[in-house]
This record gives C-alpha cells, structure tokens and sequence, in this order.
C-alpha cells in the first residue's frame, strides 16, 4: 500500500501545474463540485472539511456560497502550494486552512466537523471503510459527509474481459469531454488516468451502491445518493450522522 501512496502522490505532484487549467476547465467537473456544494446545505459559520482539497477549485466555491470555515487537506505539497497562493490573492486566510495530510490520517478530534466533503479522491484507497468510520467520529451529530466522484465499479480481476467492457464505456465518455473541453492536454491526463483505472494503479473505483453500504456500516444513520445531471456516471451521496 505504501508503494502505491507513493506512486499515486508521484502522479499528483507531476499534474499539479496543469491540474487547474485541464480538469479544472471540465465543465463536468466544475458541475460535480456545484452539486456537492448545493447538496451540503453549507451554513455561515459551518467548520467544512476538504479532504484531498488539492488546488481548492471545491474549497472556493464553498466559500463562494457561504462564509464557511474551511479546513483543506492534501497529501501534494505542490497542490497545497497552488492552493495557499489563491488563499492569499483573494484575502481569505482568516476562513481557511491547508494542512499536508494523507486522506487516509484524519488525525483530528471528534465531533470537530458540520460538514467533511470530498470529490474524486477517496477512491484513491484501496481500504476505504476505515477512513469512512473516522469521517463519521469526527463529524459533529447531524453532521454531513459529502461524496462527490465516478460510480464505476473497478473491482475484479484486471484479465477479466467484462471487467474491461464496464471500465470502458465510462471512459469513453471521459475521453471525449477531456479532449472537447481542456483540449490535448486535459486527454493525456484523463488517458493517463484511463490507464490506472484499468489496473488498478493507484486507482481503486467501487459503484455508489458500495459506498452507501459502507456509509451505512459505519453507522450514518440517513444515506441519499444524487446523479450528476446530464453526467450521470457521476453521482454525489450525502450521509448524514
């Protein structure tokens, strides 16, 4: 697992530079990042968790919506580095915070948190039950986790030839809305992407039907998964503690 952590922040560190000007001008992504927000039901004041915040394109628009309290977490240095000079540019260091931490640590208190949102990160762990039971400790009650990603089951042996036909046909839509909307070089990433999805290389994808599974064995007591509009292999699920 360690080997892969490292290849996968490897992965990350190469893209930092041009991660906001390739995903980041995916309209699909910036719809995905609306939708968490909308579905948050964020409040003035509310302590917001960004777990694998990277360039803060999902921080902002938080902040954007309400004047929130975030917390922004990333194990990229690099992507850490982009994110705190957006900080200081539009002057909202008192509401926010970035610290370098595996999604997988949480090392913080219980009860800490109204909201902990993530998107297109925690499929990075292949062991993603115990990171959903510290999102549950460390939520205040009635708190909300926010799941923003891909429902693409990846499980399976990689030889497996239906495996590879269910892979596929989602990434034939990526690969189209990649090349159409961040141009070449958003195709080379998501390509690149492609890649790891279908080996299993730092990319560990479950279906929603899986995590609302685990979010329930982890004792969220209310589990509502919604389909991104016109992109419906993207879902968010909203868990409620």
């Amino acid at each position: 697992m360690e080997k892969t952590n490292n290849i996968t922040k490897e992965w990350f560190k190469d893209w930092a530079n041009e991660y906001d000007r390739t995903l980041g001008k995916v309209k699909r992504h910036h719809a995905l990042l609306d939708l968490v927000v909308k579905l948050s039901e964020v409040k003035e004041n509310d302590a917001v968790l960004d777990i694998g915040c990277g360039t803060g394109l999902l921080s902002l628009k938080f902040l954007k919506t309400k004047y929130c309290f975030i917390t922004g977490i990333d194990s990229s240095p690099e992507m850490l580095s982009i994110f705190k000079e957006k900080i200081k540019k539009l002057e909202v260091k008192n509401h926010t915070t970035c610290k370098l931490e595996d999604a997988a640590a949480l090392n913080f208190d219980r009860n800490l948190f109204n909201i902990a949102a993530s998107t297109v990160t925690l499929h990075h762990l292949k062991n993603k039950y115990p990171t959903v039971k510290k999102i549950y400790n460390i939520l205040k009650p009635e708190g909300k986790f926010i799941l923003g990603d891909v429902d693409m089951d990846t499980t399976g042996k990689i030889t497996d030839p239906e495996r590879l036909l269910r892979i596929m046909g989602w990434l034939n839509e990526e690969f189209t809305l990649a090349i159409k909307e961040g141009g070449i070089e958003a195709f080379n990433r998501m390509y690149d992407n492609g890649r790891k999805h279908i080996l299993n290389d730092g990319e560990y994808c479950i279906s929603f039907i899986q995590w609302e599974e685990l979010c329930r064995k982890a004792k969220f007591r209310e589990v509502i998964v919604k389909p991104l509009p016109d992109f419906e292999w993207f879902k968010v699920l909203v868990a409620v503690k």
